[in-house]
């Protein structure tokens, strides 16, 4: 594999938040589960930690059950140290139920640690955030 430059690094991390929101607007599970590592850690908000590939494999369909989603991320900042990036900027999310309740709109700060994988690719190892959620009328 060809070196990358540290502006070709960053456009490929960028790409992969960019296709992480299509893959949660389409309900792809198969494909978010391509960006994350087999031992990733999620830290979420007044909830237990995702540990793993099949507790966010668990949460995304159940949460695919129960609402259509569509994720944004205003990324703020990429640093990249060798095999491993950080991440940080703005998350939200408009979680529409399927059952015509009241839609759910979150927001917050988020950071994701990253780790290059032998083909190069980036996956999500590490995340916290500090999203609110709060029912829209």
């Amino acid at each position: 594999m060809a070196e990358r430059s540290h502006g070709e690094e960053s456009a490929a991390i960028r790409l992969m938040f960019e296709d992480w929101e299509e893959a949660v607007r389409s309900k792809d599970i198969s494909r978010l589960l391509d960006f994350i590592a087999e031992d990733a850690v999620f830290m979420p908000p007044g909830q237990p930690l995702i540990r793993g590939k099949s507790q966010v494999e668990a949460l995304y369909k159940m949460s695919f059950e129960k609402f259509s989603m569509d994720q944004k991320f205003q990324i703020e900042e990429i640093q990249i140290c060798g095999d491993w990036a950080f991440v940080w900027g703005k998350d939200s999310i408009i979680l529409t139920p399927t059952n015509g309740e009241p839609t759910i709109q979150g927001h917050g700060m988020g950071i994701s640690i990253l780790q290059r994988q032998p083909d190069g690719s980036w996956k999500f190892s590490r995340g916290l955030n500090n999203m609110t959620r709060q029912e829209l009328t």
